[in-house]
């Protein structure tokens, strides 16, 4: 085989491409501070890589729908908390208008209730965005505008906030204001209002029972709201946990060992110059040279 000084010239071009390619990729990791930057680079560890990848979706996905259950259960807390505090008051009426005789008073205590009936209906028609609180799935609002009806369903709001972890964020409007027990809120206040006006302790006496009913399902709801919170609660630091474990594994298969990235990239320059210099001293003198 005849081996020419263009054939030799050609050989060492091609290695001096090969190293500046290898000193390109070496300089690329480390300034990166990633080795793999397409598939080629190493195929099993962006197969690793993609599914970590994707488990950190998940997991942040999870993350969002703890923080909107967090949102539905935190309201919904509120909101009958607050309509606790009113049905205190309205039981507080209740029980002083037995020891009123003055007119007068009566028509104050039914002004009272009738505003805290307005008040729960309100609060039973709370919203969440574009969504009743307390309607289930339905849309529009949970109560009658008048509280004669109630005009959800009993559909159930859940999130998923864990791989098998799926929360119900959600309590059900009929069985909280007590459609389903046959005797609502609504009904209870305005028949206490229409007592005291009459002066019907012994009637007065069985709204107060009635409404002590009402507080007791009420209460029923934000266990259930408080079991739910705590179970998000505990998703969200169960996949804080899990992120950093994610991206402590997704380092370890992307990420470089830096000093070994600045050894690879000096192997590299040496290497590349010294193509460099083989290739200076595999070219012939030409006749130019001989005559200076």
């Amino acid at each position: 085989m005849r081996i020419t000084q263009q054939a030799i010239t050609y050989q060492n071009l091609e290695r001096l491409q090969n190293r500046l390619e290898q000193l390109a990729q070496a300089q690329s990791s480390l300034g990166s501070g990633k080795r793999i930057h397409k598939p080629s680079d190493d195929p099993s560890a962006m197969n690793r890589s993609m599914s970590l990848r994707g488990l950190q979706a998940a997991s942040d996905q999870a993350a969002r729908n703890a923080s909107d259950g967090l949102m539905w259960t935190s309201l919904a807390d509120s909101k009958l908390q607050t309509l606790l505090d009113r049905l205190h008051r309205a039981r507080e009426l209740a029980i002083r208008s037995g020891s009123v005789t003055n007119d007068a008073e009566r028509e104050a205590f039914a002004k009272e209730l009738e505003s805290i009936r307005e008040e729960a209906i309100a609060i039973a028609n709370s919203r969440i965005g574009d969504r009743a609180l307390f309607a289930g799935t339905a849309d529009g609002d949970a109560v009658a505008s008048d509280g004669s009806a109630y005009l959800g369903n009993d559909g159930v709001v859940e999130r998923r906030v864990g791989p098998k972890d799926v929360v119900q964020v959600n309590v059900i409007g009929a069985e909280v204001f007590g459609f389903d027990a046959g005797r609502d809120l609504f009904t209870v206040l305005a028949d206490l209002s229409d007592r005291i006006l009459a002066g019907d302790n012994d009637g007065v006496q069985g709204s107060i029972d009635e409404i002590d009913e009402s507080m007791d399902r009420i209460l029923t709801a934000l266990a259930q709201l408080g079991a739910a919170t705590n179970r998000i609660e505990a998703a969200q630091r169960r996949n804080a946990d899990e992120k950093l474990s994610l991206q402590d594994r997704l380092s370890q298969v992307e990420s470089i060992d830096v000093a070994e990235a600045i050894m690879q990239l000096q192997l590299q320059q040496v290497a590349y110059e010294a193509t460099l210099g083989a290739l200076a001293r595999s070219i012939q003198p030409s006749l130019i040279d001989f005559l200076r």
